[in-house]
């Protein structure tokens, strides 16, 4: 059995994705359709029938590694076979021709262009669920010294700009600084889902906005960190896409 290209395997994502699309209400779902036509029927790699409350659309999908005139014209034929409002949507490499792109715009045809991914995959780190942690005695100590009480320290929010320093002021790094270097240690380790806890073998401080209390004491920050494969399509991003295009295309 022969191994699905990039551009059947992002069909059959496609295909996937359309049970949990809820912008439209979906009729007809079918991999490997078979189409009745006006005058004849037509195969495809997929057709998808939708409804947006008030009209019906079509979407006749197929995978092509390349496209030519001639491959237009043929698909061009079975789109038109097909009654209704329908529109042809051609899954393929990018395609560079004028003429080519002319056509399928003029026709009513959707060229799904996708770059071929790199041998090698390209895993990034998404870092998720941040917890910042004081330590809260420290704090509630440096407060009352200085008379605050209750009142609330704030302290930058944004991970890049958050700033580390030792008891005597200087900079250390940065919270960004903490999660690369974990994402450093986990690229060539594995891709799941893991729960960080780091902490600090030195006392070590946060800046904040109050002139009174201008550092306070970190006890530990927390995140969560995963690897992605950025080579990866989404299904539900090429659904999205199509589905906009298609209510474009017909005024929606």
């Amino acid at each position: 059995m022969t191994s699905p290209n990039i551009y059947q395997q992002a069909v059959r994502d496609i295909y996937e994705a359309i049970a949990g699309e809820a912008a439209v209400k979906t009729i007809k779902a079918q991999y490997n359709a078979i189409i009745e036509g006006k005058t004849s029927t037509h195969e495809a790699d997929l057709y998808w029938e939708f409804t947006d409350g008030d009209i019906t659309y079509k979407a006749v999908i197929q995978a092509k590694e390349q496209v030519g005139l001639g491959e237009l014209f043929t698909f061009l034929r079975t789109v038109r076979d097909i009654p209704g409002q329908v529109m042809g949507v051609i899954v393929t490499q990018p395609v560079y021709q004028k003429d080519i792109k002319d056509m399928a715009a003029n026709a009513g045809i959707i060229l799904y262009e996708l770059i071929a991914p790199v041998v090698q995959d390209i895993w990034e780190p998404v870092i998720s669920n941040i917890q910042i942690n004081v330590d809260k005695s420290w704090v509630k100590a440096a407060k009352e010294k200085v008379g605050l009480g209750d009142e609330p320290v704030q302290m930058n929010a944004n991970p890049k700009y958050t700033f580390i320093y030792d008891e005597r002021g200087n900079c250390l790094d940065s919270v960004q600084g903490v999660f690369d270097s974990y994402s450093r240690r986990r690229a060539a380790a594995g891709t799941g889902l893991q729960t960080v806890v780091h902490t600090f073998a030195v006392p070590v401080f946060l800046q904040t906005n109050h002139e009174l209390v201008p550092l306070i004491k970190l006890d530990n920050i927390t995140f969560d960190l995963e690897f992605v494969n950025v080579n990866q399509m989404p299904g539900e991003d090429m659904l999205a896409s199509i589905l906009n295009n298609i209510l474009r295309y017909f005024g929606h």
